[in-house]
């Protein structure tokens, strides 16, 4: 982290949503700016609870060991604040149990050094949205909408906001931040500026969760924290997944490719959970207290704005879902929302950048924060996750606007499949993998020479 006491800083910052993509943008922007505003619909809650703008929220969400570790270098300490609140801590490595072409890969009997922790969506936000608040720099400004953007083709200037029946009023800053997750406006804002919006990408599984929180049984001896029954393209297109959360509750979601979409009533459930590929999850909850409702979640389409091949104005970005929405199966989001911070902060590090922060024009004029250098970095960063979620989903034929690999992605897929293959029984092997998953290391990892004997040998 830099010196703030050697930066002059800016007067404002909007950012627009306060979920986890928009509160680690405000922790970067603070840096910077005199003042951060985060703008959000709803009036957000003081303690773990689900919110009307995070649909998704009772679903289960996935910190893994990336993400945690910029949570950790954002606000130092905040996982043992998150294990105080009930969090459940865990090593990927010796406490995930992952069922995958027909047998367990193999498990660690000791810590590898892949840690995180496992809870609820509202329970993690919680925590952070409490670290934000205590930036003095930064305040909330909930129970608005933002209805668009204040500026020209040239220079976006803030943005126009509406609380219940209210007119419309403008709200200026020198740089705005969409973060308002998948369902962001900010392509018709544009549109409605005469700016071209950015083209979209969509690629849809078909996915479909069911969701339901268990009490874990007091007589119950886990042998893991989280467990995955894995889809299998393309043949196999349901998966579960159980873990443990606060509360000494398990979060167990069932869910299908191809519109298999398990069954939102009790008894269905059970019976979508024994069909599985591993009976694994069906024996952990069969006897189980219920505690909730089944809720579903069907908004699952991978979705990219290429806001990189625009004419993007000043005083403006985007980053999070509202750029790169992937399918929540594969539990990249808030991972991938930290990195888009890591980019925001490197960003605005960035000697031009910092001459514009130099600016100390209240009326804005002179803004020249030119943000399509920041969604050219964030593109490269986002280049991974999406070419990991879209090139697995696109294995099953039902997968709407599936893209069809080319001779170089047929080679790398047949060549990680045996790599694959052989990890079922080599456990290096299988932690060079779960580092790559968990976004530690690049896909370049697996063609070490060593690990290419392997595979072919």
């Amino acid at each position: 982290m830099q010196n703030n006491q050697s930066i002059q800083k800016n007067p404002q910052a909007i950012v627009i949503g306060g979920s986890m993509a928009g509160l680690l943008a405000a922790r970067v922007l603070s840096e910077q700016f005199e003042r951060v505003t985060i703008v959000d619909r709803d009036q957000l809650p003081l303690t773990a609870e689900p919110r009307r703008g995070v649909p998704q929220s009772v679903q289960p969400h996935v910190l893994m060991t990336k993400g945690y570790r910029v949570l950790e270098e954002f606000f130092p300490g905040i996982g043992k604040d998150i294990q105080a609140a009930g969090a459940v801590p865990l090593d990927w490595g010796k406490d995930f149990l992952f069922f995958q072409q027909g047998s367990w890969m193999p498990v660690s009997e000791t810590a590898v050094g892949l840690e995180s922790y496992t809870c609820s969506r509202p329970l993690l936000e919680s925590q952070v949205r409490q670290r934000v608040k205590q930036i003095p720099n930064v305040e909330f400004m909930p129970g608005q909408r933002v209805v668009g953007l204040c500026g020209d083709r040239n220079t976006i200037q803030g943005v126009r906001l509406q609380q219940g029946s209210l007119a419309p009023q403008d709200y200026f800053a020198q740089l705005v931040v969409d973060a308002s997750g998948r369902s962001s406006q900010a392509p018709q804002w544009l549109k409605d500026l005469d700016i071209a919006p950015p083209s979209a990408m969509v690629i849809d599984p078909g996915v479909g969760y069911a969701t339901r929180r268990y009490r874990i049984p007091a007589e119950f001896q886990p042998r893991c924290k989280v467990l995955l029954i894995s889809q299998e393209p393309p043949d196999q297109p349901r998966l579960g997944y159980l873990a443990e959360v606060e509360n000494q509750e398990w979060i167990a979601t069932l869910g299908g490719y191809g519109q298999h979409y398990p069954p939102l009533e009790g008894e269905g459930f059970l019976q979508f959970a024994q069909q599985l590929a591993n009976p694994a999850f069906y024996q952990a909850i069969a006897h189980a207290q219920p505690l909730s409702p089944i809720r579903a979640h069907r908004a699952t389409a991978n979705r990219l704005y290429h806001y990189e091949k625009i004419e993007l104005p000043s005083g403006f970005v985007a980053l999070g879902d509202a750029v790169c929405a992937l399918c929540p199966v594969h539990g990249q989001g808030i991972t991938v929302s930290a990195l888009s911070a890591l980019v925001l902060q490197r960003w605005l590090q960035q000697p031009q950048q910092r001459r514009s922060l130099s600016l100390k024009d209240a009326s804005l004029k002179g803004a020249s924060l030119k943000g399509a250098s920041f969604q050219k970095q964030l593109a490269q960063s986002n280049a991974f996750p999406w070419a990991m979620a879209t090139g697995f989903d696109s294995k099953f034929v039902t997968t709407k606007g599936a893209i069809s690999p080319n001779w170089v992605a047929k080679l790398f897929q047949g060549y990680t499949g045996r790599l694959s293959e052989r990890a079922l029984h080599d456990r290096e092997l299988q932690l060079q993998f779960i580092e790559m998953a968990h976004m530690l290391k690049p896909p370049s990892v697996l063609f070490h020479p060593r690990l290419v004997w392997r595979a072919l040998f």
